[in-house]
């Protein structure tokens, strides 16, 4: 569970505590999207019908107001975490030259969201381009994985005649510097108080924010709230070669719906028993509850995957799940992703026939054609990709 965690050199301004109830909704699990420039991967629509009794949470949310000088030094100190989203800093200067404008204006800036752990360092959930943009001025330089990489950070793109035009931080003023280091952003530390044994309730919360205009993916969530020794692993995996060719992606998603997929197939590998729909929160629950793995499990199923993958390719050929339109048929890529897990050893040798009778078959329509993440339509599509192809 996340504690709420406030503390600081200074103490933060105005504090309140409310307790709120959040109910979520049912929505369809993964759906349609386009990410990078032809690298995204497309899947046809996974309703997650499971989802649709709301679940209601008690959610802890704790307001505080912290000096940008604050919040620097935490994060210098490596107490504030960016997460390794890969969209990584996107802004231009002239957006980031506006946000430290709006700061010395005194204008109002959107607040950022934090999950604080156990060790009292904060995640950075919604807000990391704003964060960083701060972070980045005051030291003068723009962030390392910034396509500004090592420039200096100089305000551009306001009023010419502005004091602040053309300046870093060091060239401002002494009392305009401590302006900005004395202004204020407003923090939202959230706890989840029930459910009392999973996340998930703070997962939909973050699920639901928008960070630059475009909602967080699930998978880029879990990245961020479950880091670890599995979310190392899933994120490794993904640069398998005959997993990307099976993909027909030669670069990664920028929205991880690819390591998503490989997560998928691990849980209902080790946990299809426990399946119980929606999805998505099936899938917080395997990170969450094996999100620090040992040397053991990491070393097993980087070599059960690398052989899967190879297994699938050479039997199967490059993108054996895609349908007639490319995209890429979930429910057909987990229950045969599953059952070459569950067999390693040597394939039948029609194992191409018995895929093709598999995908085409009546019966298999009908576990991947409506309510597919429901627990009827995932363990009957995977039993029957087992009888189908290796019995």
């Amino acid at each position: 569970m996340l504690p709420p965690c406030v503390s600081e050199a200074k103490a933060p301004r105005k504090i309140a505590r409310r307790q709120v109830a959040v109910t979520v909704d049912g929505e369809a699990d993964i759906a349609l999207h386009r990410g990078g420039p032809g690298q995204s991967v497309e899947v046809v629509q996974d309703d997650d019908m499971g989802a649709s009794t709301p679940l209601e949470y008690n959610i802890f949310a704790m307001p505080a107001d912290f000096t940008l000088e604050t919040l620097h030094q935490k994060w210098r100190n490596g107490d504030i975490q960016i997460p390794k989203f890969q969209r990584g800093y996107v802004w231009k200067p002239s957006q980031a030259s506006k946000l430290i404008e709006s700061f010395m204006m005194g204008l109002p800036v959107p607040p950022v969201f934090l999950a604080t752990g156990d060790d009292e360092r904060s995640i950075v959930i919604d807000g990391m381009q704003r964060l960083m943009t701060i972070f980045s001025y005051l030291d003068g330089k723009y962030p390392d994985d910034s396509a500004y990489k090592g420039k200096k950070f100089q305000i551009t793109g306001i009023n010419e005649k502005s004091r602040l035009h053309g300046r870093t931080f060091l060239d401002l003023g002494d009392d305009d510097q401590r302006r900005l280091k004395n202004a204020v952003l407003r923090a939202t530390i959230v706890m989840q108080n029930e459910p009392k044994d999973d996340d998930s309730g703070i997962y939909e919360i973050f699920e639901r924010l928008n960070t630059g205009g475009t909602s967080l993916a699930p998978q880029e969530v879990r990245n961020c709230l479950y880091a670890g020794g599995l979310n190392d692993m899933l994120r490794n995996l993904n640069f398998d070669k005959d997993w990307r060719a099976i993909l027909g992606k030669p670069r990664h998603d920028p929205r991880m719906k690819d390591v998503e997929m490989i997560l998928r197939y691990l849980a209902l590998f080790h946990a299809e028993g426990e399946y119980s729909a929606p999805m998505k929160n099936f899938l917080s629950g395997f990170m969450a509850t094996h999100r620090n793995t040992d040397g053991v499990f990491t070393d097993t199923e980087n070599d059960r995957f690398a052989g899967v993958c190879r297994t699938i390719r050479n039997t199967l050929g490059d993108k054996p799940f895609n349908n007639e339109h490319g995209q890429l048929r979930m429910p057909l890529f987990d229950s045969v992703f599953v059952s070459f897990a569950r067999n390693p050893n040597r394939p039948p040798a029609d194992i191409s026939e018995r895929f093709r009778r598999l995908r085409d078959s009546d019966e298999f329509a009908k576990y991947a054609a409506k309510a597919t993440t429901s627990v009827t339509a995932v363990k009957g599509r995977l039993h029957l990709a087992q009888e189908i192809l290796f019995e």
